[in-house]
């Protein structure tokens, strides 16, 4: 199967990627909503070498424990690691 590139898509993701607002990706079956997030977590990880990229895919195995709140919480919270200006408190 051929991909398609979501060019646009990614860059409106893009631009609002620094905001605090939570951010909903929908779409059909197999419409690529995960390989435009894979796309997305490479853009922001090239601007961005030390940013803090948790993924969790249902898919594999390894998450089927993740099955509320409180799990998926303790999931982030073990793999969190602030960007260098929050761990000294403040923007640079």
């Amino acid at each position: 199967m051929k991909l398609i590139e979501r060019t646009a898509y990614l860059s409106e993701m893009l631009e609002l990627a620094d905001t605090p607002d939570i951010k909903v990706i929908t779409g059909v079956r197999r419409s690529g909503k995960s390989k435009l997030l894979e796309a997305l977590a490479q853009k922001i990880s090239e601007r961005q070498p030390d940013a803090n990229i948790i993924r969790i895919n249902y898919n594999l195995t390894d998450f089927e424990d993740i099955l509320d709140y409180r799990s998926m919480e303790t999931y982030v919270e073990e793999r969190y690691e602030p960007r260098s200006e929050e761990r000294r408190g403040g923007k640079e």
